[in-house]
């Protein structure tokens, strides 16, 4: 009986045309991308870590390539709206030692029929600080940069759902 439900699994995903939602982001973003990040001056560090994790995720979840802005076919623009960094809990002390990094992210792209998208999406990020150390740059940084593939991520499901 085990081995007749895993044949009608694998043959029920296989027949119904199964596609991954990087298969349909693709088809709605295209091969060649350029990312544009319009940087905050206020805080240029974290738009550069914001355009790095859309480089990042063009690659491992669009499966495609980045280009430079003359030869791309797509050209998305990435803008940090907010950063936060905050305390979600303190320690029996009375020191905060989890802290919760969110970021609000806009992305504006043509897709291939010519239409104009705008999302703006939030993720954030959970990470616990020893009792005794403080939030490092390089802790920041790397809260910041999953805080922001969060976003992201939601924001390839966005393009795939959109794509029609």
């Amino acid at each position: 009986m085990n081995i007749f439900n895993l044949l009608f699994i694998i043959f029920f995903t296989a027949g119904c045309g199964y596609y991954p939602i990087s298969y349909y982001s693709k088809k709605a973003i295209g091969e060649d991308i350029y990312v544009e990040s319009i940087v905050n001056l206020s805080d240029p560090e974290n738009s550069v870590i914001a355009k790095d994790a859309l480089n990042q995720a063009i690659t491992t979840r669009f499966h495609s390539n980045l280009v430079s802005k003359d030869m791309a076919k797509t050209i998305i623009t990435i803008e940090i709206v907010n950063v936060d960094l905050y305390s979600i809990a303190d320690n029996k002390e009375g020191f905060a030692n989890f802290y919760r990094a969110s970021v609000n992210l806009s992305f504006t792209y043509t897709d291939k029929k010519g239409n104009l998208k705008k999302f703006k999406n939030y993720g954030y990020y959970d990470f616990t600080v020893d009792t005794l150390s403080t939030i490092t740059d390089e802790r920041r940084f790397v809260a910041l940069r999953e805080a922001s593939l969060s976003a992201i991520d939601k924001f390839v499901s966005q393009v795939a759902y959109n794509w029609q």
